[in-house]
């Protein structure tokens, strides 16, 4: 797995800074969310869509797509396990494929402050890993990242040394997932430095689709070591991705 060293993308993402975030303004977030970069040409051509517009996807690709879902969480849980211990307790909720679009935002996703970090994919499979937790749980998952070396874990993340455990913690997990893709079509994927972000959940996933082609994701919770709860969201970056899974036949499933 390589990495980009992440400093353009910080400098491209200041209102995404790991910072207490505004109060939120539905208003203003239904407005902003109309103003999104439209898909390109040749995503427009790859992509299957339906009457509607929305991309079109068959069972047999949804059926793949939850299983690459599965394949990605495995390695979450894998990597969980090598950072913290072979003990620690790693739940995981089903797989969720998701399709959501600038009108739907508000409905889907929630207005509660969540702490994390956001992940890019470059090719062949380009898009965004968003791994987030609630504020409470980011403390705790610092927390343990410091092996409990902090006094009061209830602020931890308030401090440099707090963000960046949670920080790597959130890669950690990101480059599981994706690292799992990657040796199950024996290839490489590359991600940039993990970008740390708070807002509400709503405004991290419109700054997502602020700039992909597709509303489509992949979504699991995870319960850790009893009282830590997460998130991860990937976003495929591009409609060609849809059309590329097409044709991974579903036998693949039973390999």
């Amino acid at each position: 797995m390589m990495r980009g060293d992440g400093r353009d993308e910080k400098r491209a993402d200041p209102e995404d800074g790991f910072e207490p975030a505004e109060p939120i303004d539905a208003d203003r977030e239904r407005r902003a969310s109309t103003d999104t970069t439209e898909p390109t040409a040749d995503a427009e051509k790859s992509a299957p869509e339906g009457d509607d517009g929305r991309l079109s996807i068959p069972l047999e690709t949804i059926a793949v797509l939850n299983w690459l879902g599965e394949v990605g969480v495995d390695g979450v849980e894998s990597r969980l396990r090598k950072v913290a211990g072979d003990d620690l307790s790693v739940e995981t909720e089903q797989v969720k494929i998701g399709y959501a679009g600038p009108e739907t935002i508000l409905d889907q996703f929630g207005v509660e402050d969540r702490a994390g970090a956001r992940v890019r994919m470059r090719k062949p499979v380009a898009g965004t890993v968003l791994v987030l937790f609630p504020v409470k749980s980011a403390n705790r998952a610092a927390s343990l990242m410091l092996q409990r070396a902090v006094a009061d874990a209830a602020s931890v993340v308030a401090t440099e040394m707090g963000r960046d455990a949670l920080t790597e913690l959130c890669n950690v997990m990101a480059n599981g997932f994706v690292d799992e893709w990657a040796e199950t079509f024996d290839t490489s994927i590359d991600t940039g430095a993990p970008v740390a972000v708070q807002n509400p959940e709503m405004t991290l996933v419109h700054h997502v689709f602020s700039v992909s082609d597709v509303g489509l994701y992949l979504t699991s919770r995870f319960r850790v070591a009893e009282d830590i709860d997460a998130t991860i969201f990937v976003f495929p970056g591009e409609a060609e991705f849809v059309s590329e899974i097409s044709r991974v036949s579903p036998e693949v499933i039973d390999r």
